[in-house]
């Protein structure tokens, strides 16, 4: 029996016909090799038969509860993986290294305390990099080069399973967007790194089958980085991130977000008895952003 040494985890909604091209292209990929396997988070209300969609792969799991979870359904697939790299995959994005899973699978073996991978992503249509695609604070950084650094991008990241049993998944308190930030304070306040690598590429659809109108996805990403803010962030940090980001990302979202709201949405979530507690990341951590290039304030 072959050991499964990568879980790739795929979360879906809404989107079956783009869904249904990102898993065509993956079992050109993956077509020859059984060291992996490939579960499918759905969180289509309506139960969708897959069967033969996942015929082609070696090992498939489906799973399935009919409840929409938002992200935070990605943390099925971390208690189910049963491999030591862990793969998550928008189900709108193409990956076009084909041999990604050997990349990763070097990269992890080179480094032991390497918590994650993210890798270079662009967006159907677009030839700018966009700002928000860029795993670091500083913008103009070279995408072409490696480097080390200290959050991660969605899409198409690679995890080492011990460093999310160590640090635990996603928050349930996001139900999109941001939620990769949050995260990415933890691992490197456990003590992982996290590597931006340009040769393993994907792309992109942002396809919108799925997703709330643009106003509001903006107002809530901004409520959700109050939140990062006040749990991550060291004072005085917190209080600078609180009152210096709104008017960079209402520019940055070329006012195509709520702030009121934004400001209401936190509010209440500060208030709920059940919330997290405020557990700011710890001096190395810190230097190890500074050391990265980066800066804590965004």
């Amino acid at each position: 029996m072959t050991d499964i040494r990568y879980s790739i985890a795929i979360l879906t909604y809404a989107r079956e016909p783009i869904l249904a091209e990102v898993i065509e292209r993956l079992a050109r990929h993956l077509a020859g090799r059984a060291d992996y396997e490939l579960i499918v988070i759905d969180n289509n209300v309506e139960r969708i038969d897959r069967t033969a969609q996942l015929a082609p792969f070696a090992h498939a799991v489906h799973l399935w509860d009919g409840v929409n979870k938002g992200v935070v359904a990605r943390n099925l697939a971390f208690e189910r993986a049963r491999g030591e790299v862990v793969v998550l995959l928008d189900d709108d994005v193409f990956v076009e290294t084909p041999d990604f899973l050997d990349r990763f699978g070097a990269l992890f073996d080179a480094t032991p305390r390497l918590g994650a991978v993210t890798i270079r992503k662009h967006v159907r249509g677009e030839t700018r990099p966009r700002p928000d695609l860029i795993p670091h604070t500083d913008k103009s950084i070279d995408l072409t080069q490696p480097f080390d650094t200290f959050r991660f991008v969605g899409g198409c990241v690679a995890f080492r399973a011990a460093t999310i049993a160590e640090t635990g998944g996603f928050l349930p308190d996001f139900f999109y967007g941001l939620e990769e930030i949050e995260l990415s304070y933890r691992i490197i306040d456990r003590g992982w790194t996290i590597r931006y690598q340009p040769d393993i590429v994907c792309e992109e659809l942002e396809h919108p089958a799925g997703r709330k109108p643009k106003r509001l996805v903006q107002s809530d990403r901004l409520t959700n980085k109050f939140i990062i803010s006040y749990l991550r962030m060291p004072s005085p940090y917190v209080w600078v991130n609180l009152i210096a980001f709104p008017p960079y990302a209402y520019a940055f979202a070329r006012g195509e977000m709520d702030v009121v709201r934004a400001m209401r949405q936190f509010v209440t979530w500060l208030r709920r008895r059940d919330r997290p507690a405020r557990a700011p990341i710890g001096k190395a951590a810190r230097r190890y952003i500074r050391d990265c290039g980066g800066h804590l304030w965004r």
